[in-house]
């Protein structure tokens, strides 16, 4: 396989995404260490020979569609994943990449990452993070010991500084911002 291809996978690995590339016959090429370590999660052993972890029908559904679910050969847990497939160029072949998407798992976001990209304030980061995670306002009224009326005037910030008006279209902005998990160091 094509050196940039590797390389391609391992910066997916950076960023979050575990992968698999599929060639156009449907066979899968390889997989990003992410991807290796959810189909690990599975017990689904990809050394064995001629073990494929994925349906013929996910994998079918991968070269025809954009968007799908994934099922497993094997499923040995309740974990639901779903896949985007992108086309792939490399040495006059195309291969199609499947990105998984496990959804049980949601994205924490990043305070700091949040006061960088907006020029939030610390605190405005904090409860952008916090709302972002699901944690009602009511909640983190109490937690910090602060009224809801601090709260809601530092909301009222986060939505003039993120182009937002309303809650939830806060949370769907902020979960595009924070897909990838922060850096080694960085508080969340």
């Amino acid at each position: 396989m094509d050196e940039e291809l590797f390389y391609f996978l391992g910066l997916l690995d950076k960023v979050g995404s575990p992968a698999a590339l599929i060639d156009q016959r449907g066979n899968i090429v390889e997989y990003n260490m992410l991807a290796r370590q959810l189909i690990r999660a599975d017990d689904i052993d990809m050394s064995q020979p001629g073990g494929k972890p994925f349906t013929g029908r996910t994998i079918q559904s991968v070269l025809t569609d954009m968007f799908g679910t994934v099922a497993f050969e094997h499923p040995s847990s309740n974990r639901r994943l779903a896949f985007q497939a992108l086309d792939i160029v490399a040495d006059d072949d195309t291969y199609r990449l499947m990105l998984l998407i496990d959804l049980t798992l949601r994205p924490k976001a990043c305070g700091p990452a949040l006061e960088k990209i907006f020029g939030l304030t610390v605190a405005e980061g904090r409860l952008a993070a916090e709302l972002s995670n699901g944690i009602a306002l009511a909640s983190i009224a109490r937690e910090r010991k602060v009224s809801i009326t601090t709260l809601r005037t530092q909301l009222a910030s986060i939505f003039a500084k993120t182009g937002t008006s309303r809650q939830p279209e806060l949370v769907a902005l902020l979960a595009q911002v924070c897909r990838a998990p922060p850096a080694p160091g960085v508080a969340a």
